[in-house]
């Protein structure tokens, strides 16, 4: 029992590692409203940025016509394009950022989508990749189409944000880019800029180490706190879960073992047998259910009593164990009958494996307890899971009818169709 002083105590604790969490919270809260105030306003300078690029290519052809205009050296407007580009790729190489942060321009050639809908004319990054054609049905590294989702957006409302995961640059470590996308509709280029969303982090300490060595003291004492507190909670009721746990196992003792035989309780097996068929459905390693009874145990019951009944199932549990494999389960599933869950047994030894278990008990003389002995034979009947079992149910009816064909002929076994 908990003394008034330790309840004293412990509600103090209480009200302590309350008011602690509490704090954590509100640094947590504090910490995502600054971090979504670092992302909006790095969407802003995204998004001005990609603006003001395609307002400078209208002023930079309009200034490029208007000099040859007055030398009376008349251009096309390929010419200009082409002359624009070389500008814009000079721009951009120089322009990356440590970051991660880029741009980049892809040049749409169909609408409509599909392989070769566009060709990546400015890349930084990829510099070497330049004018091959992309594809919509091209995904990221975590499966989408950000190519397919650009243009869709790209195509009914000229512009978007959106996120895509990639490989960082020399690196395998996986990332998230924030995107925006513009369409500079004469030339029919998408112009990008994207930024790492950890550089959001990166740009939130950026010249305030101050801030950062704040954040992590004051995360370091809610969190040490809320440590603290809960150890004292620990120790103090240590010694009652102790003692909970005791009488726990104990209970699960009872619960998990036949009182009789000592083979598995039926209870044991039914939570054995949901964790393999839940195994195999998401693995496919399949597990092979033995059932078996003792053959004409009624009439052993009948003419030799009950006491010697339990004898034999005893004894039967006794050679079995001493026959299988360290892995293998024996469940007593109620009265004569038994089960055996065998994980990891090729088909090919499962006959083998069966005639040796009828053997083993068929061999074994059954004392009376006036010295007299009888012969007791076992009927074996074995199942696996199939692909389209929902529960244990099924495998256990395919077991007890493979068990039902076996005592048509007794001390033999017999393999349900599952077996190939």
């Amino acid at each position: 029992m908990i003394n008034s002083q330790d309840k004293t105590l412990s509600r103090a604790a209480y009200l302590c590692l309350t008011c602690l969490i509490f704090l954590f919270v509100i640094q947590a809260a504090g910490t995502y409203v600054l971090y979504q105030n670092a992302l909006k306003f790095q969407q802003t300078y995204i998004k001005n940025t990609v603006d003001n690029i395609s307002l400078n290519i209208d002023s930079t052809r309009h200034e490029i016509i208007k000099s040859h205009q007055k030398r009376n050296q008349p251009i096309s407007e390929q010419d200009v394009q082409t002359v624009i580009e070389h500008i814009l790729r000079t721009t951009f190489y120089d322009g990356t950022d440590e970051d991660g942060t880029y741009l980049w321009i892809n040049e749409v050639i169909d609408y409509d989508g599909g392989n070769g809908y566009a060709r990546r004319l400015i890349h930084p990054n990829l510099r070497n990749t330049e004018g091959i054609l992309l594809s919509t049905e091209t995904p990221d590294a975590q499966g989408n189409y950000p190519y397919r989702t650009e243009l869709d957006v790209i195509r009914a409302q000229g512009s978007l944000f959106y996120s895509y995961y990639f490989k960082d640059l020399n690196s395998n470590e996986l990332s998230k880019k924030l995107t925006y996308a513009r369409l500079y509709p004469d030339y029919n280029w998408i112009i990008c800029m994207g930024i790492p969303y950890h550089a959001v982090w990166e740009n939130i300490f950026e010249g305030r180490t101050w801030l950062k060595w704040l954040l992590l003291v004051s995360y370091l004492f809610s969190i040490g706190g809320i440590l603290f507190t809960s150890f004292y909670f620990f120790r103090l009721y240590r010694r009652q879960r102790q003692s909970q746990k005791e009488k726990l196992e104990d209970l699960q003792l009872v619960i998990d073992y036949d009182t009789l035989t000592k083979a598995h309780s039926r209870h044991y097996g039914t939570q054995q047998l949901k964790l393999a068929l839940q195994n195999f459905q998401q693995t496919r390693k399949n597990i092979t259910l033995v059932m078996f009874d003792i053959d004409h145990f009624k009439a052993v019951n009948d003419t030799m009593g009950h006491d010697f009944g339990d004898h034999v199932l005893t004894e039967t549990v006794k050679i079995i164990s001493q026959n299988i494999r360290q892995n293998d389960l024996l469940i007593r599933w109620g009265g004569d009958e038994f089960i055996l869950l065998l994980p990891s047994l090729n088909e090919q030894d499962l006959p083998s494996y069966l005639k040796r278990l009828n053997g083993c008990i068929q061999h074994h003389r059954f004392a009376t307890n006036d010295n007299h002995a009888m012969n007791i034979t076992i009927s074996i009947g074995a199942a696996q899971f199939l692909t389209d079992d929902t529960s244990i149910d099924t495998l256990i009816k395919r077991a007890d009818k493979a068990l039902y064909k076996a005592k048509e002929t007794r001390n033999t076994y017999c393999l349900d169709k599952t077996f190939h």
